[in-house]
């Protein structure tokens, strides 16, 4: 880990160091980046329509994500912050317009 925004102890760090070696990382980048554009496109239409919990659970996971492709921490950060995005939004899932939801299915998951 590097000067990664997340915590050590969350379980998104197991085997994120093994996938950022398997991975196209910078296929994951561009996921991740496609993602971010979608929900903050310039505009808080999306945000605006989405239940206020689930906005609250998923912005904050979002917004790191964000960061982590801004600060261009290692491909074992990245992995990290796609997989916490993932399982942050799996509850939440059916609840979201059908692009969004898309493309958080779309990301690479923990095998």
């Amino acid at each position: 880990m590097s000067l990664s925004l997340l915590p050590p102890w969350l379980p998104d760090w197991d085997g994120a160091s093994e996938a950022a070696t398997a991975l196209d990382l910078d296929n994951l980048r561009d996921q991740a980046d496609a993602l971010l554009d979608l929900v903050f496109p310039g505009d808080d239409e999306l945000l605006d329509s989405l239940p206020e919990d689930v906005e609250a659970a998923l912005v904050p996971t979002l917004g790191i994500l964000g960061q982590t492709l801004e600060d261009g921490l290692t491909g074992v950060d990245l992995v990290a912050a796609v997989w916490l995005v993932r399982r942050t939004a799996r509850p939440y899932l059916s609840r979201l317009p059908y692009e969004l939801a898309a493309s958080i299915e779309a990301l690479p998951g923990k095998h």
